[in-house]
């Protein structure tokens, strides 16, 4: 039972970690839809429309995976890390942290391209939201283990 409580917690972080970069990229893609469809560009606005649509459900769906496995791996740790908030904050992050980071770094790695091609501020957009999910489901580890003042 608590596997499942835990993966269940995590879960739902992962949906609202997911949901704030869904909620953000939706709105400017139905606004700039909106537009293009005012000024008669009707072929932009659809363009804009799916790629918002397919922006919001790929989010939600990383959160939630993200989430997912933050849980599972908090349950499955050992009692003596998950009763130590700075070791199961540790993994939390590395959960959650790691895997954009990757998902990062192959977004930005195709078509030939290097980290190098791109400017200062696409890392530090990048490089921030991973810190802040990382930071994220380090600082809410103890709610998603059970050991948070709530529970």
């Amino acid at each position: 039972m608590r596997l499942r409580a835990t993966v269940r917690r995590g879960a739902r972080l992962g949906a609202l970690i997911g949901a704030w970069p869904a909620g953000i990229v939706g709105t400017l893609c139905l606004v700039a839809a909106f537009v293009c469809l005012i000024g008669g560009h009707d072929g932009s606005a659809w363009t804009l429309t799916c790629a918002g649509a397919v922006a919001v459900l790929g989010s939600m769906a990383v959160g939630v995976t993200l989430g997912t496995a933050t849980g599972l791996a908090l349950a499955l740790a050992p009692g003596r890390l998950i009763t130590r908030a700075p070791l199961r904050g540790l993994l939390a992050a590395l959960t959650a942290g790691l895997p954009v980071a990757a998902l990062s770094v192959v977004a930005l790695t195709g078509d030939g391209y290097t980290l190098a091609s791109y400017p200062p501020s696409i890392h530090f957009l990048t490089w921030s939201a991973t810190l802040t999910i990382a930071l994220v489901a380090a600082a809410r580890s103890g709610d998603i283990a059970g050991h948070g003042a709530e529970h």
